[in-house]
């Protein structure tokens, strides 16, 4: 019971802020092209200042988690390498390659996957979670890009690539916030407060943004290639990944860090993406909705099973 009770607490929260949103466009009160602009606001502002206070306010006295880091980018490197291996086997539509790769490996770390975490320690420090974007956003815009210039049209310059990844503004936030930490600076009451504020709004509107953006009408005609991706991320690559974490020791706080990393739905920049090199856009625009829509109950289940075996605590 105390398990599912905290499944719940984690879960339910979430499910609530998405319905919001998802409710608030039925209703008109906000068009979907108004989604989208209140996640770039998110996305290039209250997101980047969320995840330097968080990297701000770590104990320095608290080793940093390197172990979990390791871990968390061997592991992405090795699903994005299986994915190369084995989309061009059990796909025929070589249009659908890229597509496929760059978003059942592309979690949406930044905007479900730290509210994640947040939910399951609200009053813990959460640090590694921050420091976990240093290795998330660079990987998973790497390969990313790597999977549709490879498998298809897109032509692109490797400045192109790591210029995308340096001038992230999640990793900016993250850089700036290590920065600020290394070197013990504290910022005025007068910048502190109102960025902080800014910051701490960043989840809530974040997920109201994602639900506003729901669209169930995409995907028609991409059903089996559709829920091969949805599932591949949502089950596959989880239950691989988190039972090699488990194995490996890592529990708590790192352990949710994963879940955040691996369960995760695939990111809302995936249809950006494809548009831009060429990939399948339908496609990556059906993942991102019906992947968001499961991710609720599917790691409603993944912090069940790990709560219930004593590895979340």
């Amino acid at each position: 019971m105390e398990a599912l009770l905290f499944s719940v607490n984690t879960i339910f929260p979430l499910l609530m802020l998405m319905a919001a949103g998802f409710g608030a466009r039925r209703l008109h009160w906000l068009e979907r092209n108004t989604a989208r602009q209140i996640t770039q606001c998110v996305f290039r502002l209250f997101l980047p200042l969320q995840l330097c206070f968080f990297v701000m306010d770590t104990d320095r006295h608290l080793p940093v988690d390197g172990w979990t880091l390791l871990f968390g980018f061997v592991g992405m490197m090795a699903v994005y390498g299986l994915l190369f291996l084995l989309v061009p086997i059990l796909c025929k539509r070589r249009e659908a390659w890229g597509t496929l790769v760059q978003a059942i490996g592309y979690s949406n770390y930044g905007i479900f996957g730290i509210p994640l975490v947040l939910s399951m320690y609200p009053h813990s420090d959460v640090g590694v979670a921050a420091m976990m974007t240093l290795v998330a956003v660079p990987v998973t815009n790497a390969m990313s890009t790597l999977a549709l210039i490879h498998f298809g049209s897109g032509d692109v310059r490797p400045w192109q690539i790591i210029r995308k990844i340096i001038f992230n503004p999640l990793i900016v936030g993250t850089i700036m916030g290590l920065l600020l930490w290394w070197l013990e600076v504290t910022l005025p009451p007068l910048l502190d407060r109102p960025l902080r504020q800014l910051g701490s709004i960043a989840t809530p509107v974040a997920l109201f943004a994602l639900g506003a953006s729901l669209d169930f009408g995409q995907g028609k005609g991409n059903i089996r290639l559709l829920v091969a991706g949805v599932f591949g991320r949502l089950v596959l690559i989880p239950l691989i990944g988190l039972s090699a974490a488990v194995i490996l020791g890592i529990r708590d706080i790192a352990l949710a860090t994963m879940i955040a990393v691996l369960a995760s739905p695939i990111g809302v920049s995936t249809y950006a993406m494809a548009q831009q090199f060429g990939g399948d856009e339908d496609l990556a625009a059906a993942m991102v909705v019906f992947s968001t829509a499961f991710s609720v109950f599917t790691i409603f289940l993944w912090v069940l099973l790990c709560s219930s075996l004593g590895f979340l605590r």
